[in-house]
């Protein structure tokens, strides 16, 4: 007999899943709605505190994580809830964050704060602080190092 996966103790905000929504993708053959894991039936279940997304380069992981990130309100780049530090109209990279509008999410409750983090927002961040740093006639702290 199978054991019913035990639930969670950490506290919430919580994403338990997100759906696939077929009739909201306009073109199939655009990105992201062309990805090859994003086929109808398509449904992500979180069941544990920690999710690890793997795969090769160029598969959708960071598409998947800008679309949640964009449903819960944050910008695809990082930041605070509606903190929009760049004009993302001219960028050279395309965003995840049209897929958001393809997807449902339930939440256990839906995030009303917080932070959305990524590995970019660091080195921006690490930048900052390092030209401020030699901007100020100190030694830099050489946190891109």
């Amino acid at each position: 007999m199978a054991r019913k996966p035990a639930q969670t103790r950490l506290p919430a905000p919580f994403l338990r899943r997100i759906t696939l929504l077929p009739d909201q993708i306009t073109d199939r053959a655009s990105y992201p709605f062309d990805l090859p894991w994003l086929v109808d039936g398509f449904a992500l279940d979180f069941t544990a505190p920690v999710t690890i997304i793997i795969g090769e380069n160029g598969t959708g992981k960071s598409t998947l994580v800008e679309a949640i990130a964009a449903l819960a309100g944050y910008d695809e780049a990082g930041g605070g809830k509606g903190y929009r530090p760049v004009d993302h109209s001219t960028a050279l990279a395309a965003s995840g964050s049209p897929l958001a509008s393809a997807l449902r999410a339930a939440w256990l409750p839906k995030v009303t704060n917080g932070w959305f983090f990524r590995a970019e927002s660091f080195f921006s961040v690490a930048r900052y602080l390092d030209d401020a740093a030699r901007e100020g006639g100190g030694a830099p702290p050489d946190f891109l190092s």
